[in-house]
């Protein structure tokens, strides 16, 4: 079957560079690449099927594009992903215009908003024929297997006789070894390494991309949509597979990636392993990661270094104590300082974390350089966010997580 999978983007949330072409001739984008359709694109390829991604960061495949090669290829279907709040109104917007034009093409939205909100998903846009929950390389393979029999897919949401239907969902899958590497040669862009989100801060001008070497996080942060997502379950690569795909893209001459696990620094052994097999294989790929400030394989943090992982990403939330206890982060400010100090001391060169505001609780809340600076040598940079509800949910899609390949992540 012909399947297009399109990213759909936050035009907030990545930005075209003044030299707009690399020196391969494909244009750049200051963001991260889609690594869930390009995940999903590898399955369906290696399964037999084809596969087009389209991404709405090049402005040279437009809607009006999108919608011609549509009509012209004439796909089996058509997965638009997204993540969050932000995105889903263009995601809508796009879905419609393609209902206008192609009345038989059968759409899918996925994602993790998507998933986490299926029902009302598919009320609210019911040109979309399929709301798809969860990992997706298993879901979207077996729908293509039984695109007439849609009841007998799991982790599918979907209407019939104008109600709404939802399948039981898929169990967590747990051996991700088994899927082939990302499809990263299926779109014609470069990605420049720059600060996650719509921080506007390049990193290098090295040949960028990310990975994704574990998926999940087991703690109950309550403006986190992970642990719902992912059932409060972590699971891992092994680290052989991991270095694996570091010595594939070091081949491909990719200077840089960063790890979207939306926790890294878990399992030390396979850190530590992870860490060995770089400096066995003498790669030389600079890598980033995400992690909490209480994690135990913070002993490990000279051994990333050395295996050239430059940039440490800390959730750190809030300078007020008061504030990160009413959002579960079960972490404390003195957590913050050792983290941030211990890594800097270990070389790793770019230290970051992420603020709510301050004006949520200005009485409690300290300088902000206070958690993140303990002395004149030791200091890491942040962002600072405006959390303007008056109350965290529980079920709220975190702007910058990345959880995999929900389909289509």
């Amino acid at each position: 079957m012909r399947v297009f999978l399109i990213h759909v983007r936050d035009p907030q949330f990545y930005a075209l560079p003044a030299k707009t072409r690399a020196k391969n001739g494909r244009i750049r984008v200051m963001g991260f690449p889609p690594i869930g359709i390009m995940s999903l694109s590898s399955v369906l390829k290696q399964a037999g099927h084809e596969c087009v991604m389209f991404d709405q960061a090049n402005p040279d495949t437009p809607n009006e594009v999108i919608l011609e090669e549509i009509n012209r290829q004439q796909p089996d279907l058509v997965g638009l992903s997204f993540l969050s709040t932000t995105s889903y109104p263009y995601a809508k917007i796009l879905a419609r215009q393609i209902r206008a034009t192609n009345q038989k093409v059968k759409l899918a939205f996925g994602g993790v908003f998507a998933s986490l909100n299926a029902a009302l998903v598919k009320l609210q846009c019911p040109e979309v024929d399929f709301v798809c929950r969860g990992d997706g390389e298993q879901l979207l393979l077996d729908l293509l297997e039984k695109f007439d029999d849609p009841a007998s897919v799991a982790g599918l949401t979907w209407a019939k006789d104008g109600q709404v239907v939802q399948n039981p969902g898929r169990p967590m899958e747990r051996h991700l070894d088994q899927w082939p590497f990302p499809d990263r040669e299926g779109l014609p862009l470069d990605f420049v390494e720059s600060m996650p989100l719509d921080v506007p801060a390049v990193l290098s001008m090295e040949r960028f991309t990310t990975m994704q070497t574990s998926r999940g996080c087991p703690w109950p942060c309550v403006f986190c949509d992970i642990p719902i997502f992912n059932e409060g379950k972590w699971r891992a690569r092994t680290a052989a597979h991991v270095v694996r795909e570091l010595k594939y893209l070091e081949e491909c001459g990719y200077g840089s990636v960063y790890f979207v696990d939306d926790h890294f620094l878990l399992q030390p052994k396979r850190i530590e392993a992870i860490c060995q097999g770089v400096m066995d294989e003498k790669l030389t790929i600079q890598w980033g990661i995400e992690g909490r400030v209480d994690s135990v394989a913070q002993h490990l943090f000279p051994a990333m270094a050395k295996a050239h992982c430059r940039t440490v990403m800390f959730g750190i939330e809030s300078g007020s104590q008061k504030i990160l206890d009413r959002l579960k982060k079960e972490q404390t400010l003195e957590e913050v300082a050792t983290a941030v100090k211990n890594a800097k001391q270990a070389g790793i060169e770019i230290v970051h974390g992420f603020f709510t505001a301050r004006r949520m609780c200005p009485r409690h809340t300290k300088s902000w350089s206070t958690p993140i600076r303990s002395s004149k040598n030791i200091t890491g940079t942040c962002s600072i966010w405006s959390l303007r509800s008056k109350r965290a949910s529980s079920t709220c899609s975190r702007p910058g997580s990345a959880n995999g390949p929900a389909f289509p992540l």
